[in-house]
């Protein structure tokens, strides 16, 4: 039955959320566009997908930080069990636009009960927190989709 409907979510945040200046800062996620292998909660481990169904997946994440001309370095990155990050894309000063934005993807094997999350550090010259913006259907949004066994 997974080839007809495979275990998949898509979930995002219904309001901005705030990330300090120099912390790496697990991101939650309020809301589900869709959940077919309850992957994801809304009121427990809101940050976390979790793979309920061992195998395969294809996981992004995209968001869109608040506009600022002071930004020193931006990374968002997919994380493994809190610890291990799968997949990283950073921008130093000289490349980042005043309103930074990032599409990211990975392709990885979960076991079961396995979780992944979205993370996001900021670093700017006025040590300010700045918020990850809600933009219509892509920022803050997290999504897997199993593929294979």
């Amino acid at each position: 039955s997974f080839l007809y409907t495979p275990p998949m979510c898509r979930v995002y945040n219904s309001a901005n959320i705030s990330v300090n200046d120099a912390t790496v800062t697990a991101l939650t996620f309020d809301s589900e566009r869709f959940d077919t292998d309850s992957m994801h909660s809304t009121s427990s481990s809101t940050g976390r997908i979790t793979a309920t169904s061992a195998g395969k997946y294809i996981l992004g994440f995209g968001g869109s930080l608040a506009s600022a001309a002071d930004y020193n370095f931006v990374q968002s990155r997919i994380r493994r069990a809190g610890t291990t990050n799968i997949a990283a894309q950073g921008m130093q000063h000289n490349v980042i636009t005043i309103d930074p934005n990032w599409s990211l993807v990975t392709f990885w094997s979960f076991a079961a009960a396995e979780y992944a999350e979205a993370v996001v550090y900021q670093d700017n010259t006025a040590a300010a927190a700045r918020n990850v913006e809600v933009v219509a259907d892509r920022s803050p949004e997290f999504w897997a989709s199993w593929v294979g066994g």
